[in-house]
């Protein structure tokens, strides 16, 4: 999506937390020759992500189905002109980072800044587990996850600063050029709400499939969505409706 038709009005993200509104009108397209181009990939399905198991900052090698995810999405991306791969240090994504790195020639850039966000005690338990050891606090927490860190966790708004952070920073890298970062369903997420404004409280309405490509564009200033949640060359390593855990 390169140009919008006539009269289309879209939200577009503005530094400083303000929303900006731009109306696109033929004849009237701004130069959008130095924005950057960032390839939002969630890494493929661990094998704790078929478990149900709270992630964060611990590590769960990929699935069979997982490296055929991360097989797929490199395959996928093989005919673009990508410049980087940047991906989060945790093994989970750099192995899906590496799989698309090696197809262009790249070495993957890790970046503490994309990791998913460090959910402390509730790591490696499902939230069956968590209920039944954390008591009254994991009742209280799973009511209002948003505002709260679990004990030795992070904060939801920490990880959407650092996150946003070092997506700007990666745009400013790359000017006019297109780059693959591979994260997590959270920090692909805080992007696409800070994009968009949708309030936290709707954090459970969307989803981010495990190998799926979301896309934006733009300057450190200013960012657009062009595509969310794509999953059209997963179609042979799709998870069944009823495997699907967050």
């Amino acid at each position: 999506m390169e140009r919008n038709s006539p009269g289309t009005i879209q939200a577009i993200w503005g530094r400083g937390g303000k929303l900006s509104i731009a109306q696109s009108l033929e004849g009237g397209m701004e130069d959008r020759s130095q924005e950057a181009t960032l390839l939002l990939v969630r890494h493929g399905e661990t094998g704790w992500n078929a478990e149900g198991r709270v992630q964060g900052h611990q590590n769960s090698r990929l699935s069979e189905r997982g490296r055929e995810q991360g097989r797929l999405v490199a395959e996928r991306l093989s005919t673009m002109k990508v410049e980087a791969v940047y991906s989060s240090d945790l093994g989970r994504a750099r192995e899906t980072a590496e799989m698309v790195a090696k197809l262009h020639g790249l070495t993957v850039k890790p970046a503490f800044a994309l990791r998913e966000r460090n959910y402390g005690v509730l790591e490696g338990k499902t939230l069956d587990e968590a209920a039944r050891t954390q008591g009254i606090w994991f009742m209280a927490w799973h009511a209002d996850r948003l505002h709260h860190a679990p004990p030795g966790g992070e904060n939801h708004a920490d990880m959407c600063h650092r996150v946003i952070e070092a997506l700007r920073a990666i745009s400013a890298a790359h000017p006019g050029r297109t780059v693959v970062v591979v994260t997590h369903g959270g920090p692909i997420k805080a992007a696409i709400y800070d994009i968009l404004r949708i309030p936290l409280s709707l954090w459970g309405l969307t989803w981010v499939g495990n190998g799926s490509i979301t896309t934006i564009r733009g300057t450190p200033d200013v960012f657009r969505v062009a595509c969310l949640n794509d999953t059209c060359h997963l179609e042979s390593a799709l998870p069944k409706p009823d495997e699907m855990g967050d």
